[in-house]
């Protein structure tokens, strides 16, 4: 049997490394060491990370509840009205200022874009897509973190199908033939759903069923040629129909896609392979011990991402994360990173408990992003 003694001091070792990136209170420094200005100013998101890291630890329930409700007020204190996005989304400003110093300078490509989007072989997103989309997902992180902590939002973010517009219109905007992002749009909805009164379930749940592809069990329009889209793009999917409580339609398919595409080490993909692994384990048992030995495999490569001196995890294998959607924040070097920390922390939690290995003495909570 694997040794896991390493993981024992994971939560200690993690927790140095925190408590090393905090700045002030509830605000965290993407890494050690080679930020650039946006890495040194942007909060939320890495705020957000912390959160999470703490919760699957559970060293969130060891704070003092006085604590734990200024770190919330602190990640609602974003929200924010700007009638360029929906009402009462959660807005860092360092982000927003990224994009329109961006704006400028990308008026000329966004042009060609503009015209290449006319001709049915190109695709391309301008920079105001890229920031409705960043903003999106932070908003839709902040909301499930709270949620994942028993907490609220303090005002519900504003409702974009009180017009004509609807589900299928919203979503086909986006390009399924690549559903890694296009998913992360789906799975966004399905949280506002449950937890701002959308009130859309069953329109999701109809275009889901649309979507969904019999002979992979992934989601998408048209078959992807790279694994990674199909796997990472049924995990968005997959995150979505668990906050609508919808299970996953072919399971065994996707055990079975997975089982025959392993992932490469990095961060979104290994946390997205085991994710689509463990949740379709607790739906079904089919290969259930092939999975316990792919998961070992992921486990003894995810710690070749720690990075022992500072005590947490890079996101690529000697190398950190230098981008947050789509902003510069780390000048890329060897060094263990908050986001490549949070998906390993995250990734490591189940596949313990997907193991139940009765000679592991502790467990982490299960995060629901």
């Amino acid at each position: 049997m694997i040794d896991l003694k390493w993981l024992e001091t994971l939560e200690d070792s993690v927790g140095i490394y925190l408590n090393n990136l905090n700045i002030n209170n509830y605000e965290y420094m993407p890494a050690l060491q080679n930020l650039t200005s946006n890495g040194e100013n942007l909060r939320l998101g890495f705020s957000c990370f912390s959160l999470k890291i703490n919760y699957i630890l559970g060293t969130w329930d060891k704070l003092q509840d006085t604590e734990k409700k200024k770190w919330v007020n602190y990640i609602n204190s974003f929200q924010s009205i700007n009638k360029k996005f929906p009402e009462h989304s959660y807005l860092d400003e360092t982000l927003i200022k990224n994009y329109s110093t961006k704006k400028i300078k990308t008026f000329f490509i966004d042009s060609v874009k503009t015209t290449m989007n006319l001709l049915p072989q190109y695709k391309f997103e301008k920079n105001q897509i890229k920031l409705l989309k960043a903003v999106n997902a932070e908003t839709k992180q902040a909301i499930s973190t709270l949620h994942q902590v028993g907490e609220r939002n303090q005002k519900k973010v504003g409702n974009i199908f009180q017009t004509d517009l609807t589900v299928d219109d919203y979503l086909n905007k986006f390009d399924w033939a690549r559903p890694w992002n296009a998913g992360a749009q789906f799975s966004s909805l399905c949280v506002y759903s449950t937890t701002q009164g959308y009130e859309i379930k069953d329109d999701l749940i109809s275009f889901a069923n649309m979507m969904v592809d019999k002979e992979t069990g992934s989601y998408f329009s048209k078959l992807p040629q790279d694994s990674r889209e199909i796997i990472n793009g049924a995990m968005k999917v997959i995150t979505g129909l668990d906050w609508i409580n919808e299970q996953i339609h072919y399971p065994e398919k996707l055990i079975d896609y997975c089982i025959s595409n392993k992932p490469i080490l990095e961060g979104c993909d290994v946390v997205d392979y085991v994710y689509v692994l463990f949740k379709c384990s607790q739906q079904t048992n089919y290969r259930k011990k092939e999975i316990n030995i792919i998961l070992i495999d992921q486990l003894i490569e995810l710690k070749k991402l720690f990075v022992e001196k500072e005590g947490g995890f890079s996101y690529f294998l000697n190398k950190s994360q230098t981008h947050y959607y789509g902003v510069e924040i780390i000048k890329s070097k060897n060094q263990a990173d908050l986001h490549g920390t949070m998906l390993s922390i995250w990734a490591i939690s189940m596949i313990i408990r997907n193991l139940e290995d009765e000679s592991i003495n502790f467990h982490w909570n299960m995060l629901k992003p």
